[in-house]
């Protein structure tokens, strides 16, 4: 993003749930019960997307702890995804590893990116979830088995990446150590269509 301003950043699961019981996670993160979670994450974003020089676009799909531990529905996010990259120049999305949000939203991008061979397509490691030794070369032997194609390519590290993170406070408490991971430069693939 750094190196792409103007940016659009889309997040799927930015949904605002309806009354609900004050999840474990939220708890962690330090709201509580009446607060606007997902106005303070909105909030958040755009903060940090304000240092890369991005735009956010949240879609309305719900995150699994608001969702009764269903993630949304990887057709349904293509959907809604296919007509925000189909101008695009270069879409980066996530691997999908480990969390099942996560794990939607990439099959949805790799369904979009199968139908969109005239946009530029970049695969990066979520942060974080890939640092469970060995998960990011599962997914990316699963996705070649499925017929995609993935080289890798670098980018240099963003001097900005440290300031965006940390516009997430409230994330940053619930991670607690885990927040280090997402400090160090991601992996990234270019992904074809065989």
């Amino acid at each position: 993003m750094a190196a792409n301003r103007g940016a659009l950043v889309v997040t799927v699961a930015a949904g605002r749930p309806g009354p609900h019981e004050l999840t474990d996670w939220d708890r962690r993160c330090g709201f509580g019960p009446d607060d606007d979670v997902m106005g303070a994450r909105r909030l958040e974003d755009e903060s940090a997307l304000k240092h890369l020089g991005a735009t956010p676009r949240w879609l309305d799909f719900l995150d699994r702890q608001y969702a009764d531990w269903s993630s949304p529905d990887p057709i349904e996010v293509a959907e809604a995804i296919r007509e925000l990259v189909r101008d695009a120049g270069l879409v980066a999305s996530p691997l999908g590893l480990t969390h099942p949000d996560h794990v939607a939203v990439a099959a949805a991008c790799f369904d979009v990116a199968r139908t969109h061979s005239s946009v530029r397509w970049i695969v990066y490691e979520d942060a974080i979830y890939r640092a469970k030794d060995g998960e990011s070369e599962a997914a990316v032997a699963g996705l070649r088995n499925d017929g995609l194609v993935l080289n890798p390519i670098e980018f240099p590290p963003a001097s900005l990446k440290r300031v965006a993170i940390e516009s997430y406070t409230t994330q940053l408490r619930g991670l607690g150590d885990l927040v280090q991971d997402a400090y160090l430069p991601e992996r990234y693939w270019e992904l074809g269509v065989r």
